[in-house]
């Protein structure tokens, strides 16, 4: 039986752009970015001067409605943003269903998301422009509750429809004072956070209470963030390096037909190629299943480890 195409159902809000309300049957609903700050990140903004702020939302505001008249009109302004804009959605397989598209649960909340874009007859990624200067640990914290709480009011608000992806796109060209442009055109994939706990958080502020944030990290850790992704980029950039001259010094000594050299510091052994037996134990078990493994079986302790993905 085929599966029927979901049509995006119309949430009934009234927003009101200019005052950025939103209203449904004579009632205000509240907004999620307030909520969030409220909750989680109230000093967001502190030391942070208000032209700088105002000037950030104004070039927010303009590349918004660049991309927002490209997908709907398919105009071209001939800025960079909508350029690159259009190559993360050829890139990404992004195929546009509508933008600005307001979700609500019916009763107290309600919201804009930037980008819906079809995936198949059922599923929908979400996505959410930024203009930053700079991705910070904190902003992209931030995104993550707020694309889960839209993936959660929009399958609320869309019975039968499921919310693939969750990303950010990233875009922004602003001149710099040497003349060069701060351009940044990047896709970042985020994880979704739980419906049951984005729920829980919507519960909390609306009984007035602070919510416990399952996900916080202890300010000690979070400050280390940058010199661990430091540690880690010049991890990565030196084992690349190191797999290069390994490469290079292999194929010499093959050239050669030298197995060993030495240094007073160094030795560098060539190792043969070869043929690596072994014994698949899960195609054994399937063409034995009579056979009690167990008395061969060996169990050994294993030490718990950190993975950090950046």
């Amino acid at each position: 039986m085929a599966t029927k195409r979901i049509e995006l159902k119309d949430s009934g809000v009234v927003f009101n752009e200019e005052l950025h309300q939103y209203w449904i049957d004579g009632k205000e609903l509240s907004g999620i970015t307030g909520m969030l700050q409220r909750q989680l990140f109230p000093n967001e903004f502190d030391g942070v001067p208000e032209d700088m702020i105002v000037k950030a939302a104004e070039y927010g505001t303009q590349v918004h409605i660049s991309i927002e008249d490209f997908d709907k009109n398919w105009i071209n302004d001939g800025t960079q943003e909508v350029a690159d804009y259009i190559e993360i959605c050829k890139n990404n397989g992004l195929v546009h269903e509508c933008s600005e598209y307001t979700i609500t649960d019916g009763k107290n909340w309600a919201s804009n998301i930037d980008k819906v874009y079809r995936v198949d007859d059922t599923t929908f990624d979400i996505g959410d422009i930024k203009t930053y200067g700079t991705m910070t640990s904190e902003k992209l914290e931030k995104a993550r509750w707020q694309l889960s709480i839209y993936a959660y009011l929009f399958e609320l608000q869309n019975k039968k429809a499921k919310v693939g992806r969750l990303f950010i796109i990233h875009l922004r060209n602003k001149p710099k004072k040497d003349g060069t442009f701060d351009h940044i055109a990047d896709l970042i994939p985020i994880s979704r956070i739980p419906s049951e706990i984005c729920k829980e958080l919507l519960d909390c502020d609306l009984r007035g209470e602070q919510f416990e944030n399952p996900y916080s990290i202890p300010e000690e850790i979070r400050n280390q963030e940058s010199e661990i992704r430091e540690l880690i980029q010049t991890k990565n950039e030196v084992e690349e390096r190191l797999s290069t001259l390994k490469s290079k010094i292999l194929l010499e000594m093959e050239m050669m037909d030298v197995k060993s050299w030495f240094t007073d510091t160094m030795r560098l052994t060539r190792k043969l190629p070869g043929i690596r037996t072994s014994f698949d134990l899960q195609a054994f078990k399937k063409d034995h299943p009579d056979i009690d493994f167990e008395a061969y079986m060996k169990t050994s302790k294993v030490a718990g480890s950190l993975v950090i993905a950046i």
